[in-house]
């Protein structure tokens, strides 16, 4: 069995006994419902290091994600198609453009979309261009989601990971949806959706009492 097929099984494994243990409440969970009952498209737009329980809490629902061409994103392909996900392989630096086309056209075929705008390498917190293209070619409002937890382990990586600790109470919460409308130029854009992340992302936190490592 290859190598990135063990590793994968086994981070399915562990973080399905983690998942067991978790308390997850949605803050206004009704912004993605009302996008839903509108039938628009969906962007799911989040900050790499607040996605883990965001991309739990949307296992099974055929969402269109994006995982780099390098071996640790066979690993995570591997987790997110067996969880339902659909996975396009690129990246900001290998594969962009092709995977931006691919992904354009599974939303103008129905599907939502997720990403981690500022992933995979950074800057932190700094939207990147692709999120914004995507929206205004094929018209999905932009939905900002995050999470927190009440006992938090930050890893020292580029984006400080989030990762819950087992029996924690969490919090997922969503922003108002908006579309990338043309008045908007690329730089506001990108403010705009970051603005919007970092404050759900805030609230989150406020819900959770804890204050996140700069």
């Amino acid at each position: 069995m290859p190598r990135s097929k063990i590793l994968m099984r086994s981070l399915g494994g562990t973080i399905a006994l983690l998942r067991a243990t978790l308390r997850v409440e949605l803050l206004h969970g009704d912004y993605f419902t009302e996008l839903q009952s509108r039938r628009v498209p969906i962007l799911f737009a989040l900050w790499h290091g607040r996605m883990f329980l965001p991309i739990d809490a949307h296992r099974r629902q055929g969402i269109v994600t994006m995982a780099s061409k390098s071996s640790d994103g066979d690993i995570v392909t591997g987790w997110l198609e067996n969880n339902g996900y659909r996975v396009v392989r690129g990246s900001t630096t290998r594969g962009g453009s092709e995977a931006l086309r691919r992904m354009i056209r599974h939303v103008r075929t129905g599907c939502n979309v997720a990403l981690t705008v500022d992933g995979p390498k950074g800057p932190a917190r700094m939207v990147q261009p692709g999120v914004v293209r995507l929206a205004r070619l094929t018209g999905a409002w932009i939905l900002p989601i995050s999470f927190s937890s009440a006992r938090p382990l930050f890893f020292s990586s580029w984006d400080r990971h989030l990762l819950p600790k087992p029996f924690s109470r969490n919090f997922v919460s969503y922003g108002e949806p908006f579309p990338i409308g043309p008045e908007l130029s690329e730089q506001a854009a990108q403010s705009k959706i970051a603005a919007a992340i970092d404050h759900i992302t805030e609230e989150a936190d406020k819900a959770a009492g804890i204050s996140p490592p700069s």
